[in-house]
């Protein structure tokens, strides 16, 4: 069962990578944006997760880390925390299964339309590349409670 996420897997699908916007020299108290909005955040990571899951993802990564149904997508300040460890943007979400129904849900999704809103306002990446073949590798952390992201 793939989707548990046990075993390796590898197939077609999507690559998503969401980055940090650069911060402007001038970024005061009196600023329209403050540092937080040059951040990709938890609730993006999530959005774009969510999206693919409901496109048909069949497996998914981020950072090269499987996600399974025990797995926690947390930013603390400017880092993620994921399966014990600590990533630093631009993030990369990979999951394999139909990419054209993938896009369309990641299209269709308000939170990833409000992280694109926000790219295209203040400099924030937003990316989505086709990949032929995407392996990915099996989960070996535990998986004994958790919640999902």
């Amino acid at each position: 069962m793939p989707e548990a996420g046990l075993t390796a897997v590898q197939g077609p699908g999507l690559t998503v990578t969401l980055d940090d916007a650069e911060l402007p020299n001038n970024l005061s108290e009196d600023s329209e944006f403050n540092t937080e909005d040059y951040l990709v955040h938890q609730q993006d990571l999530e959005g774009v997760i969510n999206a693919l899951w409901a496109g048909g993802a069949e497996a998914l990564t981020v950072m090269d880390q499987r996600i399974v149904w025990t797995s926690t997508v947390e930013c603390e300040g400017p880092v993620l925390l994921l399966n014990g460890r600590t990533f630093y943007p631009p993030y990369t979400i990979s999951a394999i299964g139909d990419a054209d129904a993938m896009r369309d849900s990641l299209d269709a999704s308000p939170q990833v339309r409000e992280y694109r809103a926000w790219a295209d306002r203040i400099g924030l990446h937003y990316g989505v590349a086709g990949e032929e073949n995407i392996t990915m590798p099996a989960f070996t952390g535990s998986v004994q409670g958790g919640q999902t992201s």
